[in-house]
């Protein structure tokens, strides 16, 4: 496959092709839905990943949940406290530098007998934590119950919540026998730990497969000096997108080869933590779930000299018309 290196959004520099479409940021984040529910996907032994599985400590029974289906929410979290085999700890920095979690990634999956519905959740819109108006990443730091209230200020209920940690992911990606790229032109990003400084085929391990979807800055080189290249308006690299869809084709692939199958099964059940309330069937029954149709929840644009970006009547409009509201 060949790797876009490429983002989104921001200036073009002079010769350089313009920005890609947002096809390959809405394939980050369902990669990402699919890499929750990779264990249960994978058809391995449910009984045995789910001992595996870590908890999240936050009770979701009696709130306000969906009466005409049910409402997944699916966190990806970029904490320090457990970092991949090989990766620079000077690029990630220490759990005493970068204290806690943030919600890198959340995407939605409302579930009903006729559809399902998926979106992703701009991590810089606005919500309060405290009374105190913050941006939607920063709730975890307050705990989980913070973000599940923060997404019912935006009409979002949770019935199940799935926290993925991305230093997991590269342990998935080990397990799945590395991936294979095609770089173009030579990439580094020294805050995401991430140099590579040939070009063509190659494959990376997962300590720079997640340096790769961790890139907020990444550079090219062109005609011998370093060039910024566009990035998109959440922060995240174009490469992230193509990272994990890599992934995903990596492990089908697996599923010819029963002991890579369940080596990839093992790492997956490591990265994902679920709330007290979700078994290892709801998993199953989230697995089935189309989720190619994702759309992204919008928001207002970021506000002067911020990222920070408020929800708007455009934000109201599309959880109504998905079903949802926190108003039962």
């Amino acid at each position: 496959m060949t790797f876009p290196l490429e983002a989104d959004a921001g200036q073009v520099p002079p010769g350089r092709r313009p920005p890609r479409s947002g096809k390959t940021v809405r394939r980050w984040r369902i990669a990402l839905a699919l890499l929750a529910v990779l264990l249960v996907a994978l058809g391995a032994d449910a009984a045995v990943l789910a001992g595996r599985m870590g908890q999240i400590d936050v009770d979701l029974s009696g709130g306000p949940g969906d009466t005409d289906g049910r409402t997944w929410v699916l966190v990806g979290l970029d904490s320090r406290d457990r970092l991949p085999d090989g990766a620079d700890a000077t690029a990630f920095g220490t759990p005493d530098q970068v204290p806690g979690a943030r919600t890198d990634v959340i995407v939605v999956v409302h579930q009903t007998d006729a559809a399902t519905t998926v979106f992703s959740v701009p991590r810089d819109v606005v919500v309060r934590t405290d009374r105190r108006p913050g941006r939607l990443a920063l709730t975890w730091l307050s705990g989980p119950r913070a973000t599940v209230d923060g997404l019912c200020q935006l009409g979002i209920p949770t019935d199940h919540l799935v926290s993925v940690d991305l230093a997991g992911f590269a342990a998935v990606v080990d397990a799945a026998g590395g991936l294979d790229v095609d770089v173009p032109e030579p990439v580094r990003d020294p805050s995401a730990g991430l140099q590579l400084t040939g070009t063509g085929h190659q494959q990376v391990d997962g300590a720079t497969a997640l340096a790769l979807v961790r890139s907020r800055h990444p550079e090219h080189l062109v005609d011998g000096e370093w060039v910024p290249a566009p990035v998109d308006p959440d922060g995240r690299a174009t490469a992230a997108g193509t990272v994990l869809s890599a992934l995903m084709t990596q492990v089908r692939s697996a599923s010819l080869r029963p002991w890579r199958l369940q080596s990839v099964a093992w790492a997956a059940s490591g990265a994902l933590a679920t709330d007290p309330g979700t078994s290892t069937g709801d998993l199953a029954s989230l697995a089935r779930a189309e989720l190619d149709d994702l759309r992204v929840l919008p928001v207002g644009e970021p506000l002067g000299g911020t990222i920070a970006r408020l929800p708007t009547a455009d934000t109201r409009a599309a959880v109504a018309s998905a079903g949802l509201s926190c108003d039962r």
